[in-house]
């Protein structure tokens, strides 16, 4: 299946347009407009999520993918990481203050750093960040033994035109950095595109 693989490679783009200022005023204008980004198939992968007691959501933007995953779970407390000012005080108003859950919020890694997590998602955030190697590596170490880090990126290759996307890649490239972490690697198809009928959006994650 993966013949040929260490052939196929991430890609990176030279001009990265994913600064703070750019994600702020691209959020700013998803909240007034009341038009969130959250990753509908959370749900066909709950399971995941079910033994995790601390759960970190990494570029979690908005906080729609923890608002999402929070009324289905109970039990849990979320760390909601974004460099977006705006992101995360938008994302503190709109998360419940109850009894169900706990929420907890930064706009750096670096405040949450010396903290281990059972679950640490990054839900289409690599594509956007240059050195995404060095935070792989950064998230691995603050996992708990046996915890996971999941990760969903587009997989089109060259094919991914969205010029926010710096970093191109394949199931392949994406199989083989994650390999260097874990034996197994779980893939789940995530999304198609609607012309090409191509696999466009994946789920990779590995446990520890």
């Amino acid at each position: 299946m993966f013949k040929g693989l260490k052939q196929i490679f991430s890609r990176s783009t030279g001009h990265n347009p994913n600064t703070p200022s750019y994600w702020d005023k691209l959020y700013q204008t998803e909240i007034s407009g009341n038009v969130l980004r959250t990753d509908d198939k959370l749900s066909e992968i709950i399971d995941l999520f079910n033994t995790a007691r601390s759960i970190l959501d990494f570029g979690t933007g908005t906080g729609a993918n923890v608002y999402k995953l929070s009324r289905m779970l109970s039990g849990k407390h979320f760390t909601l990481v974004d460099h977006s000012e705006s992101a995360i005080e938008f994302a503190r108003r709109m998360l419940p203050v109850d009894d169900k859950n706990a929420f907890e919020f930064a706009t750096r890694l670096k405040d949450v750093e010396n903290r281990k997590f059972d679950l640490i998602m990054l839900i289409e955030v690599l594509e956007h960040i240059r050195d995404y190697e060095s935070l792989i590596e950064s998230l691995w170490q603050m996992l708990e033994p046996d915890g996971i880090l999941l990760i969903s990126v587009p997989v089109k290759g060259w094919r991914d035109r969205n010029r926010e996307h710096i970093n191109k890649f394949t199931i392949a490239s994406m199989f083989h950095l994650l390999r260097s972490y874990s034996k197994w690697v779980h893939i789940s198809p995530r999304t198609y595109s609607k012309r090409s009928k191509r696999l466009s959006t994946a789920y990779f994650y590995i446990r520890k």
